[in-house]
């Protein structure tokens, strides 16, 4: 390889020398440059690996050349994860170790998440609505979303009682039939989960308490009405709690303020 095939001028060359990237040209076997990047990761300096001859159990070859794609490597006691990339010229062989530890902790971090919410159990069983885990989850969202650019966000919890001697499948049936009077009735933007297997979560996204309040008035209609008709299995009381996300309040606080019941008297 000719001298002249790598960067002559002294602000290319001191730039690759310094990069924080991994850079490599090969002339055969033969070491025409490496960078301090990667020489300080073998605890050497350049003039020590400068046109070395490598062998196939060379520690260059082994760590940089013959590893998988992308790898990891100990810089300063800390592990830095390589991407390599080759640019090959008929004059050299010229490799990149681009620095991608950011983007490997980002996606063990996404695939840790998704084995997380995996081993939750997506949806309750009787309803198919999203189970407790899972709503918290999706409330954690919009309230962080809402705490980054003070969007409108409200809470209602709706809760149904049975008769304690109530047989499981008229329960099983009469808590279906109210998970979809709310999956017909509500916005197709609100999320529905379940808090407990007698009660509702709905998150409001974009809405403030006000605009909350005016949903009420569909449970003074007749879909709603019907739930209660004469036929065993059937609820004999809900209620509502309803709240808005202000400035400092997290997913505790706004379960907090959905447990006092709105006076169903005012429903419009």
């Amino acid at each position: 390889m000719k001298k002249t095939d790598f960067p002559t001028t002294l602000w290319g060359f001191e730039a690759l020398t310094r990069a924080n990237f991994g850079v490599l040209a090969l002339d055969g076997a033969r070491v025409h440059f490496i960078n301090e990047f990667l020489a300080r990761s073998l605890n050497l300096t350049v003039t020590q690996i400068s046109n070395k001859l490598l062998s196939e159990n060379d520690i260059i070859s082994k760590i940089f050349l013959e590893s998988a794609e992308i790898f990891s490597i100990k810089v300063a006691k800390e592990t830095c994860w390589l991407s390599r990339e080759v640019v090959t010229t008929t004059e050299c062989d010229v490799y990149y170790f681009h620095n991608v530890t950011d983007l490997v902790v980002i996606g063990n971090e996404c695939r840790r998440l998704q084995k997380d919410l995996n081993d939750m159990s997506p949806t309750d069983s009787a309803t198919g609505m999203m189970s407790y885990d899972v709503i918290l989850k999706v409330l954690e969202g919009y309230i962080s979303r809402s705490r980054r650019y003070q969007g409108d966000l409200s809470l209602m919890r709706v809760s149904y009682s049975f008769a304690e001697e109530i047989e499981p499948t008229l329960f099983d049936r009469s808590i279906k039939r109210i998970a979809y009077f709310l999956k017909d009735q509500l916005r197709w933007a609100d999320q529905i989960g379940m808090l407990d297997k007698n009660t509702f979560l709905v998150i409001l996204p974009e809405t403030d308490y006000q605009s909350a309040m005016s949903l009420l008035s569909k449970f003074n209609g007749l879909d709603h009405k019907s739930i209660f008709a004469k036929e065993d299995g059937r609820p004999s009381s809900f209620s509502i709690g309803l709240t808005e996300w202000i400035k400092g309040n997290d997913t505790k606080k706004m379960l907090q303020n959905i447990r006092q019941d709105v006076d169903l008297t005012l429903m419009v």
